[in-house]
């Protein structure tokens, strides 16, 4: 899911310039198995991208076209770091792992003519693709048999056995039960929802949030929909009101969650659950935190504030070779950093002369993909499942911080697991 600044990707490192003596050592816990002294891979492979030394992956961001693109300007820095990661440990098989960019300029035709020729002149292994235009490119990409890693928008990515996603929390037309299992817990008795028509997967996520709803026992009373522009935070509280529920949910940009929510309270409803699809943005925090107060937020991986030396790692990783950025707690970052991770996995399962197959083939095999932690357990084996972990923050009475909420227990490493409905 993606807002303004960060809708689909889809988030404490301080910028720091010199480089620890050492520092591979503290990183080697995130490389991949291949990491550490290896044998060079002495000789090349047939295979695309990939030679004696070397081994060359493209990637596909938006850096034009959009009023979205500034939640995409960290993708490089997450991507430039998990690579540096790798190869400071020795790179895959002993080969150094190498980086080709592309800008989609936000338009579904420019990123299929960047894919052809990240894939037919630049002669790519694979992609890594950080983008909400890549849907119609999926089918051409699945025929050539390229493996890629990224963000999936919709569902339209989850039925090509060549793309793998474990950044997006709705990358499946089915539901779990997560999502209604936290809003009971917290004292929702009744749902309404309201959603961005314009916004990719969108219908998807109503669907999701409606089930999980409903299968535990919280009957959506009404749904709007709401387009900053075309519609007023007004007329969705009146709605909202008039439905009778407790429970606030929204698929839609966090900045336009916060203003419902806001006007919402000001109006006197009593809200047990606000809880939104995107939103977990420190910057935003700082901007409207009397109006987030008390907002849940829905997210796949760890987050930023649990002290945890999975996260730990991810901040050395980011501070020490993505110095320029100057918070790493994004969404765009940590995304990018994740797809890095599982398209370095992949290359580590093809083995020392890896070809597409071999990767699309042994990754396909993974069972519980975590990104070393940094994500909850993901089936790669199962992929139009649906998502079945997530964590929860929620902003404090203050508006000052964001909290994990932890389920009762403790959950599974923090996350709220449920099952498919």
């Amino acid at each position: 899911m993606m807002g303004r600044r960060g809708r689909v990707r889809t988030v404490a490192a301080a910028a720091a310039a010199a480089v620890v003596t050492g520092i591979p050592a503290v990183l080697a816990g995130c490389a991949s198995s291949s990491s550490g002294p290896v044998p060079a891979a002495g000789g090349d492979c047939p295979s695309p991208g990939v030679s004696g030394d070397t081994v060359k992956i493209g990637l596909i961001y938006p850096d034009s076209g959009s009023e979205f693109v500034g939640d995409f300007r960290a993708v490089r820095s997450g991507v430039d770091a998990r690579v540096a990661v790798q190869n400071a440990n020795g790179g895959i098989h002993g080969r150094k792992v190498e980086v080709v960019w592309r800008d989609d300029e936000s338009n579904p035709a420019v990123f299929a003519n960047m894919a052809h020729i990240l894939i037919d002149n630049e002669k790519v292994f694979g992609l890594i693709v950080e983008s909400f235009v890549a849907g119609p490119s999926v089918q051409w990409l699945d025929e050539a048999g390229v493996p890629a890693a990224g963000v999936a928008v919709d569902a339209s990515w989850t039925g090509h056995k060549n793309l793998f996603s474990s950044s997006s929390q709705f990358s499946s037309d089915a539901a779990a039960d997560t999502i209604g299992s936290y809003v009971r817990a917290n004292g929702g008795t009744k749902a309404y929802v309201v959603a961005d028509p314009t916004a990719p997967g969108t219908s998807g996520v109503v669907s999701q949030f409606r089930s999980s709803l409903q299968s535990q026992g919280v009957p959506v009373a009404g749904e709007g929909d709401y387009s900053a522009g075309a519609s007023t935070p007004a007329h969705v509280v009146d709605g909202l009101r008039r439905s009778g529920a407790d429970t606030l949910v929204g698929a839609l940009r966090p900045e336009d969650f916060a203003d419902i929510y806001a006007a919402a309270k000001a109006a006197g409803v009593r809200l047990n659950v606000a809880l939104s699809a995107a939103g977990y943005e420190k910057d935003l925090l700082a901007e409207r935190g009397a109006d987030m107060a008390g907002m849940s937020v829905l997210v796949r991986y760890t987050p930023f504030e649990a002290n945890s030396a999975v996260m730990r790692t991810y901040h050395t990783a980011m501070t020490t070779y993505s110095p320029e950025l100057e918070d790493a707690d994004q969404e765009a970052a940590l995304s990018a950093y994740v797809s890095t991770d599982e398209m370095l996995h992949g290359l580590d399962l093809a083995g020392a002369c890896p070809t597409r197959d071999a990767f699309i083939t042994n990754l396909r095999q993974v069972t519980n993909y975590d990104a070393g932690g940094l994500i909850a357990p993901s089936n790669l084996s199962a992929p139009t499942a649906p998502a079945t972990c997530f964590a929860f923050v929620k902003a404090d009475a203050s508006g000052t911080k964001f909290e994990p909420v932890l389920p009762a227990g403790g959950g599974t490493n923090g996350f709220w697991c449920g099952k498919a409905i």
